[in-house]
């Protein structure tokens, strides 16, 4: 029995922890719960036909002793290489290769039949194809890769990045090149030298990328492929490219767009530009404020973020590099909502740059604004230091920075770190949370655990339960919320009455009887507006008796008292007419603790518009009247999309009657799946 790429990942996650649970290893792969105890079985007859040490299992507990034999014949195992790893042999090999190559020779190199070689030989034809090259064997050159040479110099670097995401990637490499480790470590040192030298440092991954680029780009061979007499893009070179790679011409021009596209930790930017960027991100702001009826406290630190992230987002917008679809999985769980508002808020930004901004783009805006909205009342006192490391970039750390300060809040964590300053860190903290095994070395200076890149809800709780039972001292359970408990409900069983269980399940956990009926859920918005709380009238004297009159049912119903309707013409005063969103819309609002008894929302739609300061025309009302941050942001999401319909905006303004509103507001109404 041999160890696949699946059965080593697993193996080197066993021997970094030691022991574990199955949940804790399953929540720590990309793999299924059946899948990982399949490839338990693997390598448990491979462990056993060695003469290693045997894994224990104790219903799921798995314990694995580790001893340096095991490590060394780990690390030389065999591989039954899968069919994505045998074509990226086959690609890199043939690309780099001068000399004649027939199936034999990766027969040979793979130690496999045959037919087995031929039916990767043909998918790596069709996967060249759709990038454009053609990969096919002619009697006097064998198997050739036949393109433009920028062409192909992309798809080096793409099929690098599939490389990376091996866990047998150097094994991979041993098969292509030999001694390879040297090159690419003096690789490292000549994009170093380049980034001292332009004042910027590349994020890790990216620096990894350009450095295997570069070691095996350089064996391509110009004159075997096409190229242009006269590149307008060469002439734009930057002369500092030009000078630190003089060795590799041939990869320049893509050796630009793959600096000006790479995420950097930190770059100088132009005065004017910060500048620019910094009054778009203030606008962004007070966007988000008025769609999420919110108040953003320390408003400078979340404008530094988003600046340094718009930054980044520019680069990858125009230069077409876009980042990873993998936060989509976390943003979609746990910030469904707030993604939604946050996305309407980045108009400004879409005004300057005149393009559409990425949807992934958009969620990592939102994770600065969670991340922001959670960050309040932290203590640098006696507890636990904690930091994080993970090489997928400045951006993916925040975003596992922010969702394990939500879970141990009673932690300090240091700001997230490169797997390169790990052995300088170490000393300072108890806790290292990783998303990549760490050396031996490190392992020994603090406690180091393996943790998914974006955790879901269900994982978050299994790292809490282990931590707890790990490293604090009560071992205290960690709470159940609603929401983990509907999640693994909604892998065994359907639904029919979501709304109804959440609530009764509400109910159920919670030792206090609730002082709101939705405190701790999000009502959608047919449920905060009825037709009691809508009203319809012709005109009204001036601004000020304009909200008095919308917030009427409010007042009337014991939702407000009458000093939360002052407040709001009062900030209106102070502030400006920010209530006003868009032409005809507006909707007040004030603070909860300013006479807010339950939540709710009012609407008011006037035949003739009234008149706030600086000449704003308003015809439709949505008083509002929040609990606290986060329990009306559903109602409000679904708001915020009615009123990106012009049609449907159209509609309510032209209502007659109630049942016309109610009808428009249903179609946004509807609960989640």
């Amino acid at each position: 029995m041999q160890l696949n790429e699946k059965s080593k990942r697993i193996l080197n996650v066993i021997l970094h922890e030691k022991q574990m649970t199955l949940d804790t290893l399953t929540m720590m792969l990309p793999y299924s719960r059946r899948t990982v105890e399949y490839e338990l079985e693997r390598i448990q007859e491979w462990l056993v036909g060695n003469g290693l040490s045997n894994l224990k299992m104790d219903g799921t507990k798995i314990e694995l002793t580790v001893t340096e034999a095991l490590i060394e014949q780990v690390e030389r195992a065999e591989l039954v290489w899968s069919e994505e790893e045998r074509e990226l042999v086959i690609t890199l090999f043939a690309m780099t290769q001068v000399e004649f190559l027939s199936s034999f020779h990766f027969q040979h190199l793979l130690d496999v039949s045959k037919y087995t070689v031929q039916e990767s030989l043909n998918t790596v034809k069709k996967q060249a194809a759709q990038f454009g090259i053609d990969f096919s064997y002619t009697r006097k050159e064998g198997y050739r890769f036949n393109g433009h040479l920028q062409t192909v110099a992309l798809y080096v670097y793409r099929t690098i990045e599939q490389l990376l995401e091996k866990s047998t990637f150097a094994q991979l490499l041993d098969l292509c090149f030999d001694s390879w480790q040297v090159e690419f470590m003096e690789r490292i040192g000549q994009i170093e030298h380049f980034e001292n030298l332009n004042q910027f440092q590349f994020v890790e991954s990216h620096r990894e990328k350009l450095a295997y680029f570069l070691m095996i780009g350089s064996r391509l061979s110009p004159d075997a492929y096409v190229q242009d007499d006269d590149s307008w893009l060469t002439e734009k070179v930057d002369a500092s490219i030009r000078d630190n790679f003089e060795d590799v011409p041939q990869l320049w021009e893509t050796l630009m767009m793959l600096i000006q596209g790479g995420s950097k930790v930190s770059e100088e930017m132009d005065e004017l530009v910060q500048q620019n960027l910094a009054s778009i991100m203030i606008e962004v702001i007070e966007r988000f404020e008025g769609l999420s009826c919110t108040r953003v406290i320390e408003r400078e630190a979340l404008c530094e973020k988003l600046v340094l992230h718009a930054k980044a987002t520019l680069n990858r917008v125009h230069t077409e590099i876009m980042p990873s679809d993998e936060l989509e999985r976390y943003v979609m769980k746990e910030h469904r909502v707030l993604n939604v508002i946050v996305d309407r808020s980045l108009d400004p930004i879409r005004d300057q740059i005149q393009t559409k901004i990425p949807s992934s783009e958009v969620m990592y805006f939102t994770l600065h604004f969670a991340a922001h909205l959670h960050q309040q009342g932290q203590h640098l006192d006696e507890k636990m230091k904690a930091i994080v490391v993970c090489p997928s970039g400045i951006s993916v750390s925040h975003m596992l920075d922010h969702i394990l300060k939500n879970q141990f809040p009673d932690f300090v964590f240091l700001p997230p770190i490169s797997q390169r300053d790990v052995l300088e860190f170490a000393p300072l903290v108890d806790l290292i949370f990783t998303t990549v095994p760490l050396p031996l070395a490190v392992q020994q200076q603090a406690h180091v655990t393996l943790v998914p890149t974006l955790p879901t809800r269900l994982e978050q709780l299994a790292l809490k339960r282990q931590i707890q039972q790990r490293f604090i001292a009560n071992g205290g359970v960690a709470r159940m919320e609603v929401a983990d408990i509907l999640e693994v409900v909604k892998k065994y069983a359907t639904i029919h009455q979501e709304a109804q269980l959440r609530k009764e399940l509400k109910h159920l956990l919670q030792d206090e009887p609730m002082k709101d009926e939705w405190k701790g859920g999000q009502p959608v918005l047919n449920q905060l507006v009825t037709k009691k709380e809508i009203q319809l009238d012709d005109q009204v004297s001036d601004w000020q008796e304009s909200i008095r009159l919308a917030a009427k049912p409010l007042v009337d119903n014991g939702t407000i008292e009458s000093r939360y309707v002052e407040t709001m013409i009062e900030n209106v005063i102070e502030h400006g007419p920010y209530i006003v969103l868009m032409p005809q819309i507006a909707i007040p609002h004030a603070r909860p603790e300013d006479g807010v008894n339950h939540l709710g929302m009012s609407v008011l739609k006037l035949t003739k518009p009234v008149f706030f300061p600086g000449e704003k025309p308003v015809r439709a009302f949505f008083v509002l009247a929040a609990i606290d941050q986060t329990t009306h942001l559903k109602a409000l999401a679904q708001l915020t999309e009615l009123l990106g319909n012009e049609q449907d905006v159209s509609l309510l303004l032209e209502a007659d009657t109630v049942d016309d509103i109610v009808e428009v507001l249903n179609r946004y109404s509807e609960e989640e799946e």
